[in-house]
């Protein structure tokens, strides 16, 4: 793949607006998820972790059929602006009725507010994903998705850092008002973008179609979906394979897991960066393609790992490709069809996306209690790279 350099993104007013709250609300946001989980297991316990999870997926399911039709009618970047503001409140709210919440309410009162929260963030999350096609043009699109993306792969790798170092000073009072300020800053930024009538929605907005019209009229699109869902299906346990390996394959402790985590995340930083500021010049079809091929080597060569070095090694590719080739699919998602229907695919996407993290762990806590670490990682890879081959072997995706 060749490419050319450009800074044209980062000279963008509307581009600087937009990443710079969604870094700021994003780090936050990783920042007060971290607080959470420690505050359920302290005063609540392990399972109320997993159902604490649960609970904030629920919303973007349950949306997922209207999500993309009422974005298209409100605009991407009214959605957006409209989610965040709707968040802010949630969290700002609840930091300021905390000293009056009871100790025993207060479990149920987070389980509540998550709760909330996700349902503006099911509309936010394909609104998102939706704006770049809506703000930049068709050869830019790759550019600002890739630098939205960026904020989102900063906020993994410094939220949990600052939480660790904030958490201690202020509590989870003071990260659920912080949380809800930048995301009031967010939506003050957003407010600034200067949006194309594509991205203000209104009456005179071109309306959407449902998901099985989109879905009957586009076979690459369909196709894609599939193959970002048995991606995500793949990909997922890697989550649970991080400690397993970083405890009995390599021996080490906490730290090790931290450096594993640490490195994924900063391959995936360093794509998304790099890739808002590189032009590629081949074809989309061929980006996708080689994007996944590259993913499923780095975690085929992750499983057969023996050391923890050998493993940020490959985590690092892992990070870098996994985010690329997310790009390179949003992209296509973002340009394939018609600007009414960008975002009820960006609401399957959100769906996908949500719905295959339970899933996959469903099945792997059946397996991982019978089978070692080691052989279902490999059993993920393989599988990860027969659908690469299937993915790539699509004669309309190659003239993409």
């Amino acid at each position: 793949m060749s490419g050319a350099l450009s800074l044209d993104v980062l000279k963008d007013r509307n581009a600087a607006l937009l990443c710079g709250g969604q870094a700021a609300s994003q780090v936050c946001d990783k920042m007060l998820t971290v607080g959470l989980v420690w505050v359920l297991l302290q005063r609540a316990s392990a399972p109320a972790v997993a159902w604490f999870l649960a609970v904030s997926a629920l919303p973007h399911l349950l949306l997922a059929a209207h999500a993309g039709r009422w974005t298209a009618a409100l605009g991407p970047l009214k959605t957006v602006i409209a989610a965040d503001g709707a968040r802010a409140a949630v969290f700002t709210a609840l930091a300021a009725a905390w000293p009056r919440v009871g100790a025993d309410a207060r479990v149920p009162a987070l389980f509540l507010a998550s709760f909330a929260a996700n349902a503006a963030g099911a509309l936010f999350n394909p609104a998102i994903m939706s704006l770049p096609a809506a703000l930049a043009a068709p050869r830019r699109v790759q550019a600002l998705t890739s630098l939205v993306d960026a904020s989102f792969a900063l906020a993994n790798v410094i939220g949990p850092a600052c939480a660790a170092l904030l958490y201690p000073r202020i509590g989870l009072r003071g990260l659920l008002l912080v949380n809800g300020l930048s995301y009031a800053l967010a939506g003050v930024l957003e407010s600034g973008v200067s949006a194309r009538a594509a991205a203000d929605g209104g009456a005179d907005a071109e309306p959407a179609d449902g998901i099985r019209a989109v879905l009957r009229g586009d076979r690459l699109v369909r196709f894609m979906l599939g193959g970002f869902l048995a991606m995500n299906l793949l990909f997922a346990p890697l989550l649970v394979f991080l400690p397993l390996f970083a405890r009995a394959a390599y021996g080490g402790t906490i730290g090790t897991l931290a450096w594993l985590e640490s490195a994924l995340s900063g391959g995936a930083l360093l794509a998304t960066a790099g890739l808002s500021l590189l032009t590629l010049k081949s074809g989309l079809g061929a980006r996708i393609s080689g994007g996944m091929g590259a993913m499923a080597a780095a975690y085929v060569g992750f499983t057969l790992t023996r050391a923890p070095w050998q493993g940020c090694l490959c985590l690092a590719a892992l990070g870098f490709f996994l985010a690329a080739t997310n790009v390179f699919i949003l992209t296509l998602f973002q340009t394939r069809p018609r600007p009414a229907n960008v975002p009820v695919v960006m609401s399957l996407v959100n769906a996908i996306s949500t719905a295959s993290l339970p899933l996959s762990m469903g099945v792997l806590g059946l397996l991982v209690g019978r089978f070692a670490p080691r052989p279902l990682a490999v059993a993920c890879a393989c599988g990860l790279a027969l659908t690469t081959w299937v993915v790539a072997s699509d004669a309309e995706l190659r003239r993409a």
